[in-house]
């Protein structure tokens, strides 16, 4: 299997900074994949959110050197489309718009990377939260329809102005009820990213991490691994995700040999720092020592 890590994670990006003595100018992709590289890991998904925060960071000489690291290195990459401010199903039509732009730029400035695919939060922050609040069946129903025409217009926006092949675009299963979105992933034939953690977590299904791979396997072209657990105690929920693996309720034997047998293809990505990733592959080669490790 091909694991890979996203290394922007926030507090990896900030431990960077600090190091440079709060310089950002010197914050790149470049330097943040050679690390990658050089912490065993021969994929790389690159969150373009970073891109807005340091604009140098991702210029085009820096992109002609990630090319040129993969033909020399093997490193392959995915890019993770900005989330940060976006609501593509945002009521107001000025947000819609702008978020569109985001997404459609980021795909063009990446593209001649030749990413395996892109990975897309189809819904954001409000729709989360609407998510989440207690209403009548009928005054949900009627949300989550305005919910997917909002999605279901930008997507088609998103397709059409960035001439992006629609398999490339792998949907996020994230803090929205993945089966009511599921519909607008069948209409334009994209992909899905499957985030276990975020599963587990109890954000997006009720379902567990077998059966969503079953139900969804034929458009699965991407993992995003880190463990996780939503739980009760005294009446109180307790939500945790983003957690190395064997400290959460990942299933970790049955979820690994399942796609051993299936053979799965796509990168299983880490969201997690670099030492919890390294931790969390130690526990997959104890427990699961038939698992080749690319």
């Amino acid at each position: 299997m091909r694991f890979g890590i996203q290394p922007l994670m926030f507090n990896e990006v900030i431990r960077f900074i600090l190091k440079e003595g709060l310089d950002t100018s010197k914050f790149n992709f470049l330097e943040i994949c050679e690390r990658v590289l050089k912490e065993g890991f021969k994929h790389a998904e690159l969150s373009l959110d970073a891109m807005y925060v340091v604009p140098t960071s991702l210029d085009k000489e820096i992109i002609r050197k990630l090319i040129e690291l993969k033909d020399t290195q093997g490193i392959s990459y995915s890019v993770h489309l900005p989330i940060w401010s976006i609501e593509l199903t945002s009521p107001n039509k000025h947000i819609r718009r702008a978020s569109v732009e985001s997404i459609v730029e980021s795909i063009n400035i990446s593209s001649p990377l030749e990413p395996e695919c892109y990975v897309l939060h189809l819904t954001g922050a409000l729709a989360a939260e609407f998510s989440r609040l207690n209403l009548p069946p009928a005054a949900r129903g009627m949300i989550s329809n305005y919910i997917l025409l909002r999605a279901s217009e930008c997507m088609e926006e998103i397709i059409s102005k960035s001439e992006v092949s629609p398999q490339l675009l792998a949907i996020e299963n994230i803090e929205f009820p993945f089966e009511q979105i599921y519909p607008v992933i069948v209409q334009y034939d994209l992909s899905i990213c499957f985030d276990v953690g975020h599963l587990l977590a109890g954000y997006s299904n009720s379902i567990s991490t077998i059966e969503f791979l079953k139900n969804y396997w034929d458009r699965i072209v991407e993992i995003h691994l880190h463990d996780g657990f939503h739980r009760k105690l005294n009446e109180h929920r307790i939500v945790k995700d983003h957690l190395p693996l064997g400290e959460g309720d990942l299933p970790i034997e049955d979820f690994f040999n399942y796609l051993h047998a299936r053979d799965f293809k796509g990168p299983l990505v880490f969201e997690l720092g670099f030492e919890d990733a390294k931790k969390s592959l130690k526990v997959i080669k104890e427990r699961c020592p038939n698992i080749r490790i690319d």
